[in-house]
């Protein structure tokens, strides 16, 4: 078993361990390196949803984050259309949580079996909200569900979908549910807090005093307000801004107490940094105003996981060498790789010669 980065051991099957192909292993592989890079779920968002779609054979795949009442925070979707999302995130409560609704917090709330529950729906899902104003909307039919739970809490939905002449089986389902240990690792893990860079996406927005009013916003600005696909942010997707999103408020209300507001919040973008300050009208009469600025930081592992998928390396080789990358010490990976001291060795050597380093130190600074 692996240590996690609270210290807490989680037993995730090894890519070797599934009788797939080597294009099947490779790509258990690769979710297994995104999952234990220590990003978090939602900025790994996009490559779980390609890796999970990949693996299983569906057409697109989406994952739904939730908070601590296991109601949908956030979703990531490879192929929704923009006012799909746009329902979604600002009018779950009114559309989706009616009577015959079979939506994400019921999905998420169905104690037993994690899988599968749309496999065979009852009749009220053909006439929901659910299906014909998200589903059928963004060019979907079947669609197969998969719950996450950690420590005995929901904490993330899966949904692969397909189209109508492609429908979902128990095999697909079975498959599908070897994931969770993977997504459990994902929303466990975290790393440190410099496994971020900036990723030169930057957008701005002028808001009134007590961020209620929106007086300005830039291209870039609008670009990533889109992207936060937050429920109950009252963020639009589908149509041009006319007032704030509710974090402007936030920011604002310690703007009285504070000359600089942060706040971050994981997208499926990386981490979105806002900052906020306090600007004067030159007229030197108006209300003070306040200008935030957004950032998006990207993950430095996700870069470090394209690299080492490149190299030709075990998956075993690959897991050691991202260890060293994300900072662990060589004495730490033993106990994550399993293997005793010699097979250790081994496998270094040929790391390093691979990488063209001679010690675990150079490796670490090799993929920085």
């Amino acid at each position: 078993m692996r240590p996690n980065r609270h210290g807490r051991h989680a037993k995730v099957a090894h890519a070797d361990d599934a009788p797939l192909t080597l294009t099947g292993k490779r790509k258990w592989h690769k979710l297994d390196l995104i999952c234990r890079s220590g990003a978090g779920l939602v900025p790994m968002a996009p490559a779980i949803c390609r890796t999970l779609r990949e693996i299983v054979g569906a057409d697109a795949a989406s994952v739904f984050w939730l908070d601590h009442e296991s109601k949908p925070a956030g979703v990531f979707h490879e192929s929704a259309s923009d006012s799909a999302l746009d329902l979604f995130v600002n009018e779950y409560e009114r559309l989706f949580m009616g009577p015959g609704e079979i939506n994400v917090s019921q999905i998420a709330g169905t104690p037993g079996r994690p899988i599968g529950r749309l496999l065979n729906p009852q009749p009220e899902y053909l006439r929901s909200n659910t299906l014909n104003l998200l589903v059928r909307p963004s060019g979907h039919y079947h669609a197969l569900d998969m719950r996450v739970d950690v420590e005995g809490r929901p904490r993330a939905v899966v949904l692969l979908f397909r189209e109508e002449r492609r429908p979902f089986g128990d095999s697909d389902a079975f498959k599908l549910a070897q994931a969770i240990p993977y997504l459990r690792r994902a929303i466990e893990t975290s790393g440190p807090d410099d496994g971020w860079e900036g990723s030169g996406l930057r957008g701005h927005l002028l808001v009134d005093r007590a961020g209620e009013r929106l007086l300005m916003l830039d291209q870039q600005g609008h670009v990533l307000l889109r992207a936060c696909t937050l429920v109950g942010q009252d963020i639009r997707i589908a149509s041009a801004p006319t007032h704030p999103p509710r974090f402007a408020r936030v920011l604002c209300e310690r703007l009285e107490t504070s000359a600089v507001a942060h706040l971050s919040f994981d997208i499926s973008l990386g981490r979105l940094q806002a900052t906020a300050n306090r600007i004067y009208p030159p007229d030197g009469r108006s209300e003070p105003q306040a200008l935030i600025s957004l950032e998006v930081q990207r993950s430095k592992p996700l870069k470090i996981i394209e690299t080492l998928l490149d190299l030709p390396l075990s998956p075993l080789q690959r897991s050691i060498a991202l260890d060293a990358a994300l900072g662990g010490s060589r004495a730490g990976s033993l106990t994550s790789s399993g293997v005793g001291p010699e097979a250790l060795k081994k496998h270094l050597a040929v790391i390093y010669r691979t990488t063209g380093v001679n010690s675990w130190d150079q490796l670490a600074r090799h993929f920085t």
